[in-house]
């Protein structure tokens, strides 16, 4: 059912996983009333699809700012030399950043490797190809409440070991336009411990917290157990069921709730220019 507050629209696309919200302009100021809309939208559904807007870098940040203080990557080579706010990824590059080909294309949930992983994400596509380079979204909370009770048993109390290095380490190999990081990057992520079930701390609903990209082994579980665990989960994860694919076009930002969601990018013919704006909200510890 479409839900309508004035002119703003809010309409289920995929269950109560993702939602398009219509009739507002992002590039213009909006008032307290409006912006609680969105978000009470954003806890709902986790991911919110804005098509056809038409943003500056300043309009970019200025609305993710309203959910929160931003993120700075650490991958520095990437980030708008006036606006670093602003995460590029391009496979052109743009204003001196690198340029990034595909830099997702594994399961992820953003910068878990941190003690305070981000609130969330928000993408802004400015070029895309005429097919694929779609992004792919996992409903976390589906993935946990859809688990067999033993195996809730097992892991409702588990901590999980993430890491950043040995996925950015492994991209760089496959990619010469990707830098290697230097020591002093490498030492600004040192290995953080999360809980393998979170609770999310703004709905209260359990989610399940980990992924392929940063999520390295089971803490006081033997590393050939805690692999095969983590495989488990992650394969059970991504079942077509909790899987939402995006197609993009050109003026679509796509806000999600890095606490409850996974993603990964898909893959597309090189010889189109794919370019997105990247802004991210910092979050809190989970637990």
């Amino acid at each position: 059912m479409e839900v309508e507050d004035m002119k703003l629209s809010i309409t289920p696309v995929q269950g109560r996983f993702v939602a398009e919200v219509g009739s507002v302009d992002l590039s213009q100021p909006m008032d307290d009333a409006h912006f609680a809309r969105i978000h009470d939208a954003f806890l709902e559904h986790s991911i919110l699809v804005f098509r056809g807007q038409r943003l500056s870098n300043e309009q970019h940040i200025a609305f993710s700012r309203r959910f929160g203080e931003l993120e700075i990557h650490t991958a520095r080579h990437w980030l708008l030399p006036e606006h670093p706010e602003i995460l590029v990824l391009s496979n052109r590059g743009e204003e001196g950043t690198r340029p990034i080909v595909n830099g997702g294309a594994y399961w992820h949930s953003d910068i878990t490797y941190k003690a305070k992983p981000p609130l969330g994400s928000l993408l802004y596509a400015l070029e895309v190809p005429p097919e694929g380079g779609d992004t792919l979204y996992a409903d976390m909370y589906a993935a946990y409440a859809s688990l067999d009770d033993e195996t809730k048993a097992r892991i409702d109390d588990l901590q999980a070991i993430h890491r950043y290095g040995d996925r950015y380490q492994l991209m760089a190999r496959e990619d010469k336009d990707r830098p290697a990081l230097t020591p002093e990057q490498l030492a600004e992520v040192p290995d953080v411990v999360h809980p393998v079930v979170r609770t999310h701390p703004e709905t209260g609903r359990k989610v399940l917290f980990v992924n392929e990209g940063f999520t390295v082994g089971i803490v006081g579980m033997p590393e050939a157990e805690g692999k095969a665990l983590l495989e488990r989960l992650f394969e059970h994860s991504v079942q077509p069921g909790h899987v939402y694919r995006h197609r993009w076009q050109a003026g679509d930002l796509v806000m999600w709730d890095n606490r409850c969601t996974m993603h990964r990018a898909t893959e597309y013919d090189l010889r189109y220019a794919r370019a997105m704006h990247r802004t991210t909200v910092q979050g809190d510890r989970p637990a």
